[in-house]
């Protein structure tokens, strides 16, 4: 199959939203030839697809002030960076994990300049990265953007969202309807930028004739159900307009977030016709290992555990705020949720501190310590925070832990 006998139709916007003052989310759609590389387009694009694949992204960057927007940038950048330096014709699992590689590489980017730039601290981005070569799309995910496949006009979600709502939904504690309606439905369990390593999560689908693709942030998934989505993409044969009627229905919803969304129709002989019945869905993909020694069973060199992040994203209008929680690097993770709830002093912290980094209104960030007396209604938040991660952990989940360590304590109310 060559693969010039494989169009691609796309298109793909962002729009801020009715609530947030700036838009922190980032695309990209690009021919890795060498040919299209855009970030918005206006009207719907055709192409082949070229030898070395093309490359689609949506990026939803969280940190507050402008800093979201800097960290969704610098992943798009990155990875447009390392996939572009793919040779033609690549094989499929050598080009899987170049993508893996291309978001890991990212994640070392935004890490390292947020750990420089006081300004950027705490900053971080979602990934949804989708990339097609020979007739197959691989996707590399983090975070809680989401991929969609239509076909057959059945919408099938080939991502699993890094949340605590989809954890306890996959644990049977919540439906897909309760999970819309969820207090908590905000809180992610990785993002890039947040710690120094992170875990992509793959997946891929033999891709079909008559496919279309989404990439969308959860500006549009989050107030817009599947069904609607579904809905709008079966009705509307025009590529833009379906890509602006999607955009259109999450401001209808009062535009409570970033709302940002790309579109890829598969057409062209090199694509076999869908089985009536053929269904897209999740399908894990795991590539093999890089060349490269890698950190294996989640321990490092030290026989430390590897801490993840858990980013809290506020509801709210105004500012992107975020609660993160510390702990003690080889801690295991139920036991630091554990002693966080009692509010022990870390064993052996050397200076550092169990904190939590809330949304105080007024477009302020206030810094919870538990060496200080704080007040019942910030001991109340606090608690219900380390509540959440400990609820993750038994679903299976990934709790923020993350060691401050730094011998001067910071002050308790930081204005952004």
């Amino acid at each position: 199959m060559s693969p010039s006998e494989i169009q691609l139709e796309v298109f793909g916007k962002t729009d801020v939203g009715l609530i947030r003052e700036h838009n922190e989310d980032n695309l990209l759609i690009a021919d890795l030839g060498g040919g299209l590389k855009e970030s918005n387009l206006e009207r719907a694009t055709e192409l082949p697809l070229g030898e070395h694949g093309a490359l689609f992204l949506v990026c939803d960057g969280m940190g507050g002030a402008a800093a979201g927007e800097v960290a969704s940038q610098m992943a798009v950048d990155a990875i447009f960076d390392v996939m572009a330096e793919g040779e033609a014709r690549p094989a499929r699992d050598a080009f899987a994990r170049q993508l893996r590689r291309a978001v890991e590489t990212a994640n070392e980017r935004i890490f390292q300049q947020s750990r420089d730039n006081q300004s950027e601290r705490g900053m971080g981005t979602t990934c949804t990265a989708a990339a097609v070569v020979g007739g197959t799309l691989m996707v590399a995910q983090i975070g809680d953007s989401r991929c969609y496949v239509l076909r057959n006009q059945v919408l099938g979600q080939v991502t699993k969202d890094q949340s605590l709502a989809w954890q306890l939904i996959e644990a049977g504690a919540l439906t897909h309807e309760d999970a819309k309606a969820f207090e908590h439905a905000n809180i992610i369990l990785q993002a890039l930028g947040v710690q120094d390593r992170v875990e992509v999560v793959m997946s891929q689908v033999a891709l079909r004739r008559g496919d279309t693709l989404l990439l969308c942030s959860d500006g549009l998934h989050g107030p817009v159900s599947d069904s609607e989505i579904r809905e709008i993409l079966v009705g509307e044969s025009d590529l833009k307009k379906a890509g602006e009627s999607l955009l259109q229905k999450a401001l209808e919803r009062d535009g409570p977030d970033n709302v940002t969304i790309v579109l890829v129709r598969f057409t062209g002989g090199g694509l076999a016709v869908p089985a009536p019945d053929e269904r897209a869905e999740f399908v894990a993909y795991d590539p093999g290992p890089d060349p490269i020694p890698e950190r294996v069973g989640g321990v490092d060199s030290g026989g430390q555990s590897l801490l993840a992040t858990m980013e809290i994203r506020s509801p709210e209008g105004g500012g992107e705020p975020a609660r993160k929680l510390t702990s003690v690097p080889g801690e295991p993770r139920a036991d630091a949720a554990a002693r966080a709830v009692g509010g022990a002093a870390p064993a052996g912290a050397g200076g550092g501190s169990v904190s939590a980094l809330g949304h105080a209104g007024g477009g302020r960030r206030r810094f919870f310590d538990w060496r200080d007396g704080v007040s019942a209604d910030d001991a109340r938040s606090v608690a219900t925070l380390f509540l959440i991660g400990l609820l993750a952990v038994a679903a299976g989940g990934i709790v923020a832990l993350k060691c401050d360590g730094a011998s001067t304590r910071p002050s308790h109310e930081v204005t952004r």
